[in-house]
C-alpha cells in the first residue's frame, strides 16, 4: 500500500481538494475553499498547508469568525447545500467566535464545515495563550462548546485520527436528513506532525446526494388522507428549495388544485406569481394564508421543520379542530412532528410518486374561487400597505396596527424631530422592490425586516430570496450577502438589515471591499430594535433598552433623544460609497444611484418606527408575565392564555 507522508495540515487541505457531490447526474466539487482569520493555533499548522499548496481552494480573509462563517453559510445555502467553504480559526476566542454561526447553520440545515483550533494535546506547553483551563477535566477546552450546536464533532489527537475523522464530516455535510455544522478541532502541535498516510485516503471522493423515496405505506397513507381531504394546503419549506422541487410542488397544486404557502426558507423556491402561491403563513404571514387555513382540513408540510412562526404557535395552523398533518420530509425527526403522519423522502420524488397516485384516483380538491377571491383581497391590501405614507400627521385610511397606540404619535414625533426620516417601513421595502434588478438575490435575518418581507416580498427569480429566519441571526446580513455574492458574483446581492443588525455585525464590509464583490446594504436606521420594543410594549411593558435614545439625566433613563448615527460614513469608512435617505423620493433616488456603481454601496435610509405590516390573523406565545403591578401587562397575559385555550397541545 503506498503512502505519502505529511503534516496534517497538509492532508486536511488535500483531502478537500478530492471532495465532490454527485446530484441528479451533475458532479461538482464540493469544497470551494477557506475562510480565515489567521492566530498563533494554526497560522504555521493548517496555515502553512493553504500557503504551501492550496490546490483549487481559494483562501478568502475574514474580519470576526463569527461573520465570515455566516458568509459560508450563505455561500452553502446559495448553491442548494452542494458546495461550501470553510472556516479556520485560531483557539480560545476565536474559536468561540464561531459558536453562533455554528448554531444557525445546524438549526437551518445547513452545512458548515469548521476547523477550530485547539490547545496542546501533548499538554507540555500549557496553558498556552488564549486556553481555557478546566480544573475538573483537562481534557476540557474552549472548542468544546461546539459540542451542543454541531451535527458532527471530533478533536485530532493524532495524526492518523483525521482519516474517520474527515469521512465522518463529509458524511454530515452531504446527508440531506442530517446536514448541519460538522467541526474538527485541531490541536496546535497535532495540525505540524506528519504521518504516511495511505494514499487512497486522498482519492476523488463523490458523495452522491439520493432521492429516496418514501416507501410504499407512507405513500398510499398519503394518497388516502389527501383522498379524503376536501380543502388541503401545503406548506413549502427550505427542503422544496434544496431539493430544486419547485416545478413538481406547482405541478402537483395545478393538477389537484391545492393552494400553497412559502415558509422564509422555503421562499423563491417557486415564483411569488403563481396562481395558487398564497404566500407566508403563520406568525409573519399573509392575511391570504392564514384566512385559507381556517376552514384546512389537510396541512401537507413539504420539507418545513413546522416552527412557531409556520405553526402560529401551534394556533394558526390549527383553527380547524379537525385538521390532520402530512409531512413530507428527508428527516424522521422533522416529519415526526405534530403528530403527523409521516412521509420520510426527497421532496420532489415523494411528491411525484403521491401524484401519481392521486391521478389514478381522480382527486381534486373541493376549493372553487376561494383561493382567487383570497389572493385578489390580499394583493388589494398588500399594495396599499406598500403605498402607505407619512406626512407628519399620521396615515390616511391605512390599518398599521401600532402596538400601542397611545405611544406610537408621541415615538413618531420624537424620531422625526431627533432623526428627521419620514419613510415608513413597508413603504421602503415597496420602493426597493420597484427599483432593483427583478433577479436580484435579497438578504436578511432578524427584526421586523423578515415579517415586511416573507409578507410584501415577491420574486419570480429562483434562489433569490435568502432569509435566515431559524436562528434569526442579527449579525447574519452583511456576511450573508458577502456569502450570497461570492457563491453567484453574477447577480446583484442586496442586503437589508437594521440598524441594531448592522452595529453588531458590520465587519465583513471590508472583505467585499477587498474581493470587489459588490453588495448594496440598506440600513433600515429606526433607532431602535424595533420588533423587540414592539412586543415589550405590546405587552404591556414600558419601552426599556430597545430605542437607541441617550440617557436622560433628569429621569435617569434611556429615553431622553434619539441618537443618531451617520451609517452612510460608516460604510464610507470601509471603502463604499454612501447615501443617506430620509424621504421615499430620496431612497429612491439613493437605489438608482447603487446601481450604477460598481463597488459596494451603503445606503442609509432613515425609517419610521412603527410602521412595519403587522397581524393577519397570527399569534406569537410569548412569556408575559402571570404576576404584574401593570393592568397592561394582566391584560397582554389574558390575551396570551385566551390564544392557549385554543392551541393545539402536543
Amino acid at each position: 500500500m503506498k503512502k505519502i507522508r505529511m503534516t496534517v495540515g497538509q492532508a486536511i487541505v488535500k483531502f478537500l481538494n478530492q471532495q465532490y457531490v454527485e446530484f441528479d447526474g451533475v458532479e461538482e466539487p464540493f469544497v470551494d475553499g477557506f475562510f480565515t482569520i489567521f492566530g498563533h493555533g494554526m497560522v504555521v499548522g493548517l496555515g502553512q498547508a493553504l500557503a504551501e499548496d492550496p490546490g483549487h481552494l481559494k483562501v478568502y480573509q475574514g474580519r470576526n469568525e463569527q461573520g465570515m462563517a455566516h458568509a459560508a453559510i450563505s455561500y452553502a445555502k446559495q448553491y442548494n447545500r452542494r458546495r461550501v467553504v470553510a472556516c479556520t480559526s485560531s483557539i480560545g476566542p476565536g474559536a468561540c467566535n464561531m459558536v453562533t454561526a455554528a448554531l444557525t447553520a445546524t438549526i437551518n440545515n445547513l452545512p458548515l464545515l469548521l476547523f477550530p483550533s485547539d490547545s496542546f494535546a501533548t499538554r507540555q506547553p500549557d496553558p498556552v495563550l488564549q486556553q481555557l483551563e478546566v480544573p475538573e477535566s483537562l481534557t476540557t477546552t474552549a472548542s468544546d462548546c461546539f459540542k451542543p450546536v454541531a451535527r458532527y464533532w471530533d478533536r485530532i489527537a493524532r495524526p492518523e485520527q483525521l482519516m474517520t475523522a474527515m469521512v465522518n464530516a463529509m458524511r454530515v455535510l452531504t446527508d440531506p436528513a442530517n446536514c448541519g455544522t460538522a467541526v474538527i478541532s485541531m490541536p496546535q502541535d497535532v495540525e505540524g506532525e506528519s504521518y504516511d498516510y495511505p494514499e487512497y485516503f486522498f482519492q476523488k471522493r463523490v458523495h452522491h446526494i439520493p432521492r429516496h423515496v418514501a416507501d410504499a405505506y407512507e405513500i398510499d397513507r398519503a394518497v388516502r388522507m389527501i383522498c379524503e381531504a376536501k380543502k388541503p394546503l401545503l406548506i413549502a419549506g427550505g427542503g422544496v428549495r434544496y431539493s430544486e422541487a419547485g416545478e413538481e410542488v406547482m405541478d402537483f397544486c395545478r393538477k389537484f388544485n391545492i393552494p400553497v404557502s412559502q415558509t422564509q426558507a422555503g421562499h423563491s423556491a417557486l415564483p411569488d406569481s403563481f396562481p395558487l402561491n398564497v404566500g407566508g403563513i403563520g406568525v409573519t404571514g399573509t392575511y391570504a394564508a392564514n384566512v385559507l387555513v381556517k376552514d384546512c382540513d389537510l396541512v401537507i408540510g413539504v420539507g418545513t421543520r413546522f416552527n412557531d412562526f409556520v405553526t402560529g404557535s401551534k394556533w394558526v395552523l390549527f383553527q380547524n379542530p379537525d385538521i390532520k398533518v402530512l409531512a413530507v420530509n428527508t428527516s424522521k425527526f422533522h416529519s415526526d412532528k405534530l403528530d403527523a403522519a409521516a412521509c420520510v423522502g426527497d421532496a420532489r420524488a415523494t411528491l411525484a410518486a403521491i401524484g401519481e397516485k392521486l391521478s389514478e384516483a381522480g382527486y381534486r380538491s373541493g376549493y372553487t374561487d376561494e383561493i382567487e377571491k383570497i389572493n385578489t383581497e390580499w394583493a388589494a391590501e398588500r399594495q396599499r400597505v406598500l403605498d402607505e405614507r407619512y406626512d407628519g400627521q399620521g396615515f390616511g385610511e391605512g390599518k398599521f396596527v401600532p402596538c400601542v397606540p397611545s405611544w406610537t404619535e408621541k415615538i413618531m414625533e420624537d424620531y422625526v424631530r431627533d432623526i428627521g426620516g419620514l419613510i415608513t417601513e413597508s413603504n421602503g421595502v415597496g420602493i426597493i422592490r420597484e427599483e432593483i434588478e427583478d433577479d436580484a438575490i435579497v438578504v436578511a435575518a432578524a427584526g421586523s425586516l423578515p415579517a415586511d418581507l416573507e409578507r410584501l416580498w415577491v420574486t419570480d427569480a429562483k434562489d433569490s430570496y435568502n432569509m435566515e429566519y431559524g436562528a434569526s441571526c442579527m449579525g447574519y446580513e452583511i456576511a450573508g450577502a458577502l456569502g450570497s455574492k461570492l457563491a453567484a458574483p453574477d447577480k446583484p446581492v442586496y442586503s437589508l438589515v437594521g440598524d441594531g443588525s448592522f452595529l453588531m455585525l458590520n465587519s465583513e464590509l471590508a472583505t467585499a471591499v477587498q474581493e470587489n464583490a459588490k453588495i448594496t446594504v440598506i440600513v433600515f436606521d429606526n433607532a431602535a430594535f424595533g420588533c423587540i420594543n414592539n412586543l415589550q410594549m405590546g405587552n404591556g411593558v414600558e419601552s426599556l433598552a430597545t430605542e437607541m435614545r441617550h440617557r436622560n439625566e433628569e429621569t435617569g433613563k434611556l429615553d431622553g433623544t434619539y441618537c443618531y448615527t451617520d451609517f452612510a460614513k460608516i460604510g464610507e469608512g470601509y471603502g463604499l460609497k454612501g447615501f443617506t435617505a430620509k424621504t421615499p423620493e430620496e431612497l429612491r433616488e439613493a437605489i438608482r444611484a447603487a446601481k450604477k456603481e460598481t463597488g459596494s454601496v451603503l445606503i442609509d435610509a432613515k425609517v419610521l418606527p412603527k410602521t412595519m405590516a403587522e397581524g393577519y390573523n397570527s399569534w406569537w406565545h410569548l412569556g408575559v408575565a402571570t404576576t404584574a403591578a401593570s393592568e397592561e401587562v394582566l391584560e397582554a397575559r389574558k390575551r396570551i392564555d385566551e390564544h392557549l385555550a385554543q392551541a393545539r397541545v402536543y
